[in-house]
Formats: structure tokens, sequence, C-alpha cells
């Protein structure tokens, strides 16, 4: 007796079976419901959709010949041994690696990703290095600014030495932008009226309490850096104040040097209003405060939705971040001291 299931079935149509499982799949079907409407096992839906992905549709026809599709199992374990060796790889230098060797072209970049995460690679954003950095001095220098900060310790306990580590930000509106769930093959957009406008911002992190302190400025330069010693000095009365920084021209120009000697005059180093002091050249990450900037920037995109202007922009950094407490492992590279509870 001929049954719809005998002519699902029946040799001429194992193409369209192929076909319609995957098909389904695509559209967004359950592979249970398509085992029970195709009868077939969820091996047979696996196994096709696996080959549509890594050979194209072609590959469903019942005479195809195509190219090897697959990597044996020992060919599998060379990659993922290769891999675990390299430091990093993209997708496109794995794929170029795969064809040249193994004669194999997934046209899925899933299968890619696959063999990288078999290889316990996971993904990360690449970061600037730069190549005059020389980690011996950087290390050597963060012990001798640990050094200094040691020799002060009851000073710094008692509030009469405060130990401040400063950055300067750029932040533009386009800093706002980000990553976020949206429909499929639509563009999701924020209204930026100029993407060049622009804040910076001077911040300092207290290193014994881990507050965070940042001020606005139209530029970093000379006279702002001034300017904003000054605001810290209104903020931190009649205290001492330690402050390490980059080694930016303008945090050793000049004028800067005339400033301090201005604050300094006639005392001995260990009373001097205002310390500075220079972290190793070439080293942006040694400084926390910048983690401290990206933490800002990761909120605005999160929440790029409420900043329709870029007043609101620098309203919503300046309130994530200003007066704000901040416990970061770096702290330990500088200061041992207990934080105050």
């Amino acid at each position: 007796m001929l049954t719809l299931d005998n002519i699902i079935d029946s040799k001429g149509n194992l193409e369209m079976k192929r076909a319609l499982a995957v098909k389904m799949v695509l559209i967004g079907f359950k592979t249970k419901d398509i085992c029970r409407i195709l009868g077939v096992s969820d091996a047979f839906v696996s196994k096709w959709k696996i080959i549509y992905e890594n050979e194209g549709p072609e590959a469903l026809r019942l005479q195809y010949k195509g190219g090897k599709g697959f990597l044996t199992e020992d060919e599998r374990y060379e990659i993922i041994y290769h891999l675990r060796n390299l430091p990093h790889c993209t997708v496109e230098e794995l794929k170029d690696y795969i064809e040249f060797h193994y004669g194999v072209v997934y046209q899925s970049r899933q299968s890619y990703y696959n063999l990288l995460k078999e290889a316990r690679l996971s993904w990360h954003r690449t970061q600037a290095m730069n190549p005059k950095q020389d980690e011996a001095e950087v290390l050597l220098k963060r012990e001798e600014i640990k050094t200094q900060i040691e020799a002060r310790q009851a000073d710094i306990i008692s509030g009469e030495v405060i130990v401040l580590i400063e950055d300067e930000c750029h932040l533009l509106w386009g800093d706002t932008l980000g990553y976020v769930w949206g429909r499929r093959n639509e563009r999701t957009e924020v209204p930026i009226q100029n993407v060049k406008q622009r804040q910076t911002y001077y911040g300092v992190l207290n290193l014994y309490d881990q507050k965070f302190i940042l001020n606005p400025y139209d530029a970093g330069n000379g006279k702002n850096t001034i300017e904003f010693i000054k605001y810290l000095r209104k903020l931190y009365a009649d205290k001492k104040l330690m402050i390490i920084w980059d080694g930016a021209t303008y945090h050793h120009s000049k004028e800067m040097q005339v400033y301090l000697g201005q604050v300094n005059q006639g005392l001995e180093e260990k009373d001097w209003k205002v310390t500075c002091i220079i972290l190793a050249p070439n080293a942006p990450e040694q400084n926390p405060v910048e983690d401290i900037w990206l933490r800002g920037k990761n909120f605005l995109r999160r929440h790029f939705h409420e900043n329709n202007t870029f007043h609101k922009v620098k309203m919503s950094f300046v309130n994530f971040l200003n007066n704000k407490f901040f416990n970061l492992g770096k702290r330990g590279w500088y200061m041992n001291i207990p934080q105050p509870a």
C-alpha cells in the first residue's frame, strides 16, 4: 500500500529530503519536528546541515563528487596541536592553513570557530603594544615607585600625604558606539550629529582609598595640567601631593617646572607640596586610570540609547566615574598599604 512516507522515502526524492531537512533548519524548525515530518533521525539532519555548510547545495545531490569536505580525526588533532602553539590566530589565517595543508575549505565560519575553541583559544580584542617598551625598565620603575611610597607609609595613613596616579582621556561622541542585539539584516543606527565632538578630562585615582576624581578641560596641555594640579590642591587643602603620571611633554614642560619651583620653593624634598613621579616610558597599560577610562566608555556603549546629545554623553560619563571608588588589582603594583576601613 502506497503511503506518503513511501513517496517521501523513494530514491527519486532523497535529494529533496536532504534539501528540505537543511531548509527547515535554516528557517528555524526544531530538529524534533523535522525528524517527525520527514521521518529521519537527528543524525540525518545534523549530517546534511554540516555537509551543506561545508560544501554548498551541490553536495546534497546523490551523485555529487565534490572535493574533500571533512578533516579526519587525526588531521583535526594535528590542527589543534598547531593552534595551541600559536600566540594568536585569525579565522582567515586558519582557513588558509587548512586549505594549503589539507585541501579542505569550509563554507561556514562556525567550523573554524569550533577548531579554535577546541584549541582553547578565545576571542580577544587586540591591544596596541609599543615595540620601544622595555619590560625590564617597566618592572624596575614600578619597584622604584613602590619603594618611594613605602617610605611615606605613615604619612599616607595619617592623611598628610595623598598619592594620586593621573591620566588624561579624550572623549568623542563616537565612543558611545558599541554592539547590541538587533534585527537580522537591519542596521542599528545611533543619531550622532558630529562624531568629532570631543571633551578632554584629567583624572586621578587615589591609590590609598581608590577614589577617582576627574575634571573637564578643553585640551591636554601645559596650561591645563597646571590648572588641574591647582584644582587638586584645593580639594586636598594643606596636604602633600605625590602625583604619578606618564612622560607626556606637558607633564615636565618648562612652565610646569616653573610652577613646581614656585610651589616647593625653599622646602626640603620630603616636605614638597607637590612631588611628581614619571612612569616608565612607552607603557600606558601600567597606569590603572587607563582601565577606569575604559570602564566609563564601556558604560556609554551599554547606555547609548539614553544619550542623544553630546552634552548627555558627557554628563553620563562624569556621573558614572567621578567620586566613585574602583577596586583595581593594579593598585598593588605601586602600593601595598591596606585600604582604610
